[in-house]
């Protein structure tokens, strides 16, 4: 099983940071990721990344005390890196939601075989609108990897793991094409 873990991936326009890319071989990018500033240079210039162009203001929350904002952040991060390091080198994390990701990285075993882009997702709920906006940035990503590859993902996954309840994989691909194809008939 091939697993490329937080993998950046660029065009000449744009760039980002992958959360898992499955079913490919690893390769080579012409992107440097500066993670203090979270800025993104192809060609020593800087290029907007897959985030800040898909930015309709979402997620800004006026309401939200900053410190809790702050800390939901903080606890994405961790669980972020707790599946790298468990999928590259087997440690184990000690967060809720790592457990519920390799619960359902067990039971689903196969999804991780296919040509595929990995999102995680840590927040309460995955709404259909959280989920487009995810499709949409994943289907940004896979542009950028068959970029690099000449090769294209196939399948688009969000992977929910909301603290406290049970994690689920949503089949993007599934529920934005397949979807799209049968109102169109």
């Amino acid at each position: 099983m091939k697993l490329l873990c937080e993998k950046v991936v660029n065009t000449k326009d744009y760039a980002g940071t992958l959360d898992l890319l499955t079913g490919f071989d690893d390769f080579d990018t012409d992107v440097s990721f500066d993670r203090e500033w979270h800025t993104y240079r192809v060609d020593n210039k800087i290029v907007p990344s897959v985030t800040q162009l898909l930015d309709d203001g979402t997620y800004d929350s006026p309401n939200i005390d900053k410190e809790v904002l702050k800390y939901a952040q903080d606890k994405g991060t961790l669980v972020h890196k707790e599946i790298q390091e468990w999928l590259e080198d087997g440690k184990e994390g000690i967060t809720e939601e790592f457990d519920e990701f390799v619960r359902l990285f067990n039971e689903n075993k196969e999804l991780f075989e296919r040509k595929a882009i990995f999102d995680f997702k840590t927040y309460a709920v995955a709404t259909p609108k959280n989920r487009e906006k995810c499709f949409k940035q994943e289907m940004m990503y896979a542009d950028a990897v068959e970029y690099l590859t000449k090769e294209r993902p196939e399948h688009f996954f969000l992977v929910h793991l909301p603290h406290g309840k049970k994690g689920r994989i949503y089949d993007l691909r599934k529920e934005f094409i397949e979807s799209r194809k049968e109102v169109e008939e």
